[in-house]
């Protein structure tokens, strides 16, 4: 996907507390299991309609949280965010609201070589945050790298727990875009059985949904020229060229929101890259930043999307074909009040060059005197 959203710790913990309370079993919250009410996805990929049971006892129950995805939303759930293994049945899409956010939490169950998974995904979540709601005691950990995912450079972390029943847990974070991924299993014996497999089995491709404001009013992903791209925008939309560190050639900056910053200039908080790849133009990504107080803002080839407590800048991959985080550090706050920093630093854009930060408030501070001094992106309004 290319949206971009920076997701409040307050509105994880709300959808933490909302998965337990739909929890059951030996620390599962139903993972394997589908909710009441959610659509369907036959076999030959059609959208069917389901019905909501109520419990008898839905005067005392507490109500569930997920509801039926959409057409719209499977799609997007099963052709960017999921593939959807083959050989898969029983497959079903729901979605859950995420408090104080537009964007959602969603999930898909389906049944595979005789186990039943459930597969999750969040975009904007906190960095490698569990979203599975399964809550075990795990008797084993182990971490590897997805084939596919991230041009196989996708760490992911894997869990099992061993008892009267079992369960497999593999979750991972697509750190370049911010989007946790989980996928699950419980069944009375998982031994010889690899859930990483099916999580590789998964990976969707590079396919470009039309989810770009452009691209929707367009109806189509590749352009011939940066004009043509301009040309769909509308009144009060903006572009900007810029330079771009990984991308030879102009980077075109598209925004379907513009505001006067305080220094008069025509800001944004977001925006898609369009660049040239094989002789197309096509989107190369999104970048965002959190309230109209922190604009994107570019500098010596970098573009800084910045919030009030996450320093972010991006570049573009080593083939110049998609966006890249260089610097993600956040700041994060205990009960006490007390911050500590955590993320990875990129000198280059070479995934092998990635650092992780372990620095205090100064270091942090002083990632940040970049950004102030970069310059706010200013965008040419469409009259």
């Amino acid at each position: 996907m290319r949206k971009n959203i920076f997701c409040k710790t307050t509105a994880l913990l709300t959808m933490a507390a909302m998965l337990l309370m739909t929890g059951c079993g030996n620390g599962s919250d139903g993972a394997g299991a589908a909710s009441s009410g959610s659509s369907a996805v036959s076999d030959n990929g059609e959208v069917s309609e389901s019905t909501n049971e109520k419990s008898e006892n839905a005067g005392t129950q507490l109500a569930n949280p997920w509801r039926d995805a959409t057409e719209e939303e499977v799609g997007y759930i099963t052709e960017s965010y999921f593939k959807i293994p083959e050989g898969a049945t029983n497959v079903v899409c729901s979605t859950m609201d995420i408090e104080g956010s537009e964007y959602h939490l969603y999930q898909v169950t389906f049944d595979l070589d005789g186990n039943n998974f459930t597969a999750r995904v969040e975009y904007g979540a906190e960095e490698y945050a569990d979203i599975s709601g399964m809550n075990y005691e795990w008797t084993s950990t182990d971490e590897g790298k997805l084939a596919g995912w991230g041009g196989g450079n996708m760490e992911a972390k894997f869990y099992r727990y061993v008892g009267d029943e079992c369960a497999d847990l593999c979750t991972w974070y697509d750190i370049e875009i911010g989007i946790a991924y989980s996928l699950s299993t419980v069944a009375k014996d998982l031994d010889g059985f690899d859930i990483q497999a099916v999580a590789e089995a998964m990976y969707p491709g590079d396919t470009v949904l039309l989810d770009d404001f452009v691209q929707q009013a367009a109806q189509k992903e590749t352009f011939e020229s940066f004009d043509e791209v301009i040309s769909y925008l509308t009144e009060g939309q903006g572009y900007a060229y810029l330079k771009v560190i990984g991308h030879e050639g102009d980077v075109l900056a598209v925004t379907d929101y513009v505001y006067k910053n305080d220094d008069k200039t025509n800001a944004s908080i977001g925006a898609t890259l369009y660049g040239e790849v094989n002789g197309e133009i096509r989107s190369l990504g999104y970048v965002g930043s959190a309230g109209t107080g922190y604009p994107l803002a570019a500098s010596d080839g970098l573009i800084y999307g910045c919030n009030p407590h996450s320093y972010e800048v991006y570049f573009f991959n080593p083939e110049g074909t998609g966006v890249m985080l260089k610097d993600n550090i956040s700041e994060i706050y205990d009960e006490a009040g007390n911050a500590s920093y955590s993320g990875i630093t990129r000198k280059t854009n070479n995934f092998d060059d990635t650092v992780e930060f372990t620095g205090g408030e100064a270091e942090y501070n002083k990632y940040w005197e970049n950004y102030f001094n970069a310059e706010v992106i200013n965008f040419t309004v469409v009259k």
